[in-house]
């Protein structure tokens, strides 16, 4: 029985040493980390005491029960000759690995019981609540023939993101350039909700159609889609709710419904500030599924539908229009092909996608004194192309028509061949040209865009 008392030393001692040497090595690679004072040394020297007489203890009780069933027993009654031959050597065989399979369970108890105990020492260490942070840098050169040029930092976002507990996890995303410092997303999103839901609140861009919901810097483009800019108000970046379900469907398909202040980052026909009747509020509706044709293509399609009842007032150029209070509808349709070869590694692939909006709306297209309230109809849209001939070249070529939002003026037009190259995974050059036919301004634009990441990132260059 020496192999009981010494396995159980052994196990005692590579714990000690496993617990207390958690901290050292977990300060020393976490630079954030503070120096312990002596006080609270003290108390994790104390906690560490306590867990090794709290494991001696149980060791020891099993130890005892070990000895107990192998106490020998009463000699059984002998058996005839012929058949009692071999029974002192079988026993003698079976003693030992009886013995040690009694061991190895006693030790796969105690490591499974102290396991908590270990779990809750690790989290005491402060590098274990850091989240995951980055920094995305975006930089812009622009040229245009009836404005000149000037270079902009276009955006430095801060990602932060973390686990909050097993039920939920957080995320943050922080912007700041020339205009200000501005919270863009902040949201908590459920991890373990039942029947393929997910639940997400707070800011957050909400999921309306394929490339309102990216950030500038994740765009296949340098600029954001001007219909996109027009008829949501930029990034679909909105204050509220949505719950996502995944259906139990074999064919892919997931259903999001969100409740929102309002949609679109410029936005400002409502103020977040302001208390409003649930009519006031815009709804949201979007499925979206996924086609594989074969091992090569797949397409991605879905529709969106954001509803707001009742509207009373839009802005233009800064000031508030008052309109009739009826109701806003902007609906949308957007497919994406890819075409990957996995011979090539995905190295060789091409992308194509497109977007169709329609949007709704009545509109005082009179004076405040004198108004005259008349619904518009306004369909825009955008096509790009992308194919990938190496992989680090993208070249690309995107087309966009937009009518006015409200019904009056002409319609604009643009015509962009774009070209990025990828240095790295972390780092991104583009440049594009862009030839603009809209009323009152027909020129041409060029813009050069260098991207970076530092750190990891909550989304990061995600594909499109």
């Amino acid at each position: 029985m020496r192999s009981v008392p010494l396995r159980r030393s052994v196990v005692c001692l590579a714990l000690a040493a496993a617990l207390s040497g958690q901290s050292g090595p977990a300060r020393a690679q976490d630079p954030s980390a503070h120096e312990p004072s002596a006080e609270e040394m003290q108390r994790e020297m104390q906690a560490l005491r306590e867990q090794l007489q709290q494991l001696q203890q149980k060791m020891e009780k099993q130890e005892r029960l070990i000895e107990q069933l192998s106490k020998p027993k009463a000699a059984p009654t002998p058996l005839p000759a012929a058949a009692g031959a071999a029974t002192p050597n079988a026993a003698a065989a079976a003693t030992p690995q009886n013995e040690d399979q009694l061991e190895q369970k006693v030790t796969d108890n105690v490591l499974r019981e102290i396991q908590p105990s270990l779990s809750a020492a690790n989290k005491t260490f402060p590098s274990q609540f850091n989240p995951a942070i980055g920094l995305i840098v975006d930089t812009v050169a622009t040229y245009q023939e009836q404005g000149g040029a000037d270079f902009q930092l276009r955006s430095a976002e801060i990602g932060l993101a973390a686990s909050v507990d097993p039920f939920v996890r957080g995320y943050a995303i922080i912007t700041g350039n020339d205009e200000g410092i501005e919270v863009e997303e902040a949201a908590i999103v459920t991890t373990s909700l039942p029947y393929g839901l997910e639940m997400k609140g707070g800011r957050f861009f909400a999921d309306f159609g394929r490339l309102a919901k990216f950030h500038d810097h994740d765009l296949p483009f340098v600029d954001r889609p001007i219909v996109l800019d027009q008829y949501v108000g930029g990034e679909s970046q909105a204050d509220g709710v949505e719950l996502s379900y995944l259906t139990p469907l074999s064919q892919y398909l997931t259903i999001t419904a969100g409740m929102y202040n309002k949609l679109g980052a410029d936005n400002f026909q409502v103020n977040n500030l302001d208390l409003r009747p649930l009519d006031k509020f815009t709804y949201l509706l979007h499925p979206a599924t996924f086609f594989s044709l074969n091992d090569n293509n797949s397409v991605d399609l879905g529709a969106s539908w954001a509803y707001t009842p009742k509207v009373t007032s839009y802005s233009v150029d800064g000031q508030t229009v008052l309109t009739d209070g009826k109701a806003r509808q902007l609906a949308g349709v957007d497919l994406t092909y890819r075409y990957i070869p996995l011979a090539e590694a995905s190295y060789r692939s091409m992308v194509w996608g497109t977007e169709v909006l329609y949007n709704h709306e009545t509109f005082n297209v009179g004076t405040d004194d004198a108004p005259v309230y008349s619904p518009a109809n306004s369909v825009g849209l955008y096509s790009y192309i992308e194919p990938r001939v190496t992989r680090r070249l993208y070249p690309g070529f995107l087309f966009q028509w937009v009518q006015p939002i409200n019904g009056v003026g002409g319609d604009t037009l643009a015509y962009s061949p774009y070209l990025t190259l990828w240095a790295s995974e972390f780092q991104r050059i583009r440049a594009q040209y862009q030839y603009l036919d809209a009323p009152g301004s027909h020129q041409s634009q060029f813009f050069l865009q260098w991207t970076a990441i530092l750190g990891s990132h909550v989304h990061g260059f995600r594909d499109r």
